[in-house]
C-alpha cells in the first residue's frame, strides 16, 4: 500500500477544476493537483500569470492536468475549417500546457463540437478524426498526453459517450490519445458504471461530481460514489480523479469534497 495515499486506491491523485486565483485554496483544501482551463489562463495579463506562478511555486500544486484547447471560436467541424488557425491556437495552448508543467491536457471544447446547420454529420466525423490525429502529433511534440471527454448531447454533437471515445481512441492506435470519463456527462447520457470499466487501459482520466446540478460532492449526499471508485480499482486504474462540480465557496466546497472522495475510495477495498 502506498504511503503517500494510505486510505485512498493506491496512486490515485485527488485534484480539483479551479480557477487560477483559486490555486492556493486548492492546495490548502489538501488537493495534489489543480485541472486549469487554459482559455483562463490565457485571459490573463502578465501580473496575474505571475501571481497564479507564484501561488504554484508556494503551495507545491501544480496544474497536471489541463483543458480548453481550443478558445471556442475556431471551429474543428464545418466548410469554415481552417488549418492555419487551428495550428495557431493548439500551438499557444499546448505551449502554455508545457509552462506550467502539465502531463495530460483534456479534450472537451464543447462548441467546436457542435455541427454547423445542414451539415454532413459524416464528414463532420472524419473532420474529428483528422483533429485528434493533429493532437497526437502536438502532444507527442510537448511530452503530453491527451484525453478524449465525451460531453452530454445539449452541449456537443459529436461523442457524448465513453463507448465513443473509447471506440475512435482504440481504433485510431493514437499512443498519445487515451479516454477521460466525467461522472455527470455520463449520468446525463445515462452511461453507467459497466460502460465506465469497457474502457479499459484507455481510460487516463476521471472527473467527478454530485450528478445532480454537478454539484461538489458531499458525505451522505445520496451520490455512491463508492461505487465509481470500485469500479475503477476493479479495472486497475492508477490515475487521476478530478473533482468537477461547481462551487459556491470554493475553499469549503472544496475540502468537503475532497473528504468525501477519499471516504468513498476508502469505502471501497
Amino acid at each position: 500500500m502506498s504511503e503517500k495515499f494510505p486510505n485512498n486506491i493506491e496512486g490515485i491523485r485527488f485534484g480539483i477544476c479551479a480557477q487560477p486565483d483559486q490555486i492556493a485554496a486548492a492546495a490548502q483544501a489538501g488537493y495534489d493537483y489543480v485541472e486549469l482551463d487554459l482559455n483562463d489562463v490565457l485571459r490573463l495579463d502578465e501580473v496575474a500569470y505571475r501571481k497564479m506562478a507564484a501561488a504554484m511555486a508556494r503551495s507545491g500544486i501544480y496544474a497536471e492536468v489541463v483543458s480548453g484547447l481550443l478558445p471556442g471560436d475556431v471551429p474543428i467541424l464545418g466548410e469554415g475549417v481552417s488549418a492555419q488557425r487551428i495550428h495557431a491556437a493548439l500551438d499557444r495552448s499546448f505551449e502554455t500546457a508545457r509552462a506550467l508543467g502539465a502531463e495530460l491536457a483534456v479534450f472537451d471544447c464543447p462548441a467546436e463540437r457542435m455541427l454547423p446547420p445542414g451539415f454532413d454529420p459524416a464528414m463532420a466525423w472524419r473532420q474529428l478524426g483528422n483533429f485528434i490525429r493533429m493532437l497526437q502529433s502536438y502532444a507527442a511534440d510537448n511530452s503530453l498526453r491527451v484525453a478524449l471527454l465525451p460531453l452530454r448531447r445539449s452541449v456537443a454533437d459529436l461523442m457524448n459517450y465513453v463507448t465513443e471515445a473509447t471506440l475512435i481512441s482504440a481504433m485510431l492506435r493514437l499512443d498519445r490519445v487515451g479516454v477521460a470519463a466525467s461522472g455527470f456527462n455520463m449520468a446525463m447520457e445515462a452511461e453507467s458504471l459497466p460502460q465506465l470499466k469497457r474502457t479499459g487501459s484507455l481510460l487516463w482520466h476521471m472527473r467527478v461530481s454530485n450528478v445532480l446540478g454537478n454539484r461538489p460532492p458531499k458525505v451522505a449526499d445520496g451520490e455512491d460514489y463508492a461505487a465509481t471508485f470500485a469500479a475503477l480499482r476493479e479495472m486497475g486504474y492508477a490515475g487521476r480523479v478530478t473533482m468537477e462540480g461547481e462551487c459556491r465557496d470554493f475553499a469549503r466546497d472544496a475540502a468537503d469534497a475532497l473528504a468525501c472522495l477519499k471516504a468513498a475510495s476508502g469505502a471501497c477495498k
